[in-house]
């Protein structure tokens, strides 16, 4: 992967002229990278990068503005790093977890 793998893109000058003149070249020129750095990815892991990227791709089509969408992009992943940060402090309390004990459900050890 790495610097390899973005030899053959447009400069920054060639993608706002794509974007300005056939946005649905862009569009696809993106569909093809996202995906092919999916694909490079380790097996176990793809389909979790296809969820989130279909939650990225939701926000894009639900948000009026590229603007609206990228800030609704950037809140998703500064809830998911908040998370980690919580997971990491040993702080996180999970919602399934929480309602389970609310309603004095024990969980059965597997």
């Amino acid at each position: 992967m790495g610097e390899a793998m973005y030899n053959n893109w447009p400069n920054f000058e060639e993608l706002r002229q794509l974007a300005e003149e056939s946005p649905e070249r862009l569009e696809a020129f993106l569909h093809r990278e996202v995906e092919a750095l999916i694909e490079s990815a380790p097996m176990g892991m793809q389909d979790r990068l296809r969820g989130l990227q279909f939650q990225v791709d939701c926000q894009r089509k639900i948000h009026k503005s590229p603007l609206g969408s990228c800030v609704a992009i950037s809140k998703m992943m500064h809830e998911s790093l908040s998370r980690l940060q919580q997971v990491l402090n040993g702080s996180f309390r999970s919602p399934v977890l929480d309602s389970a004990q609310t309603n004095n459900v024990v969980p059965i050890a597997g």
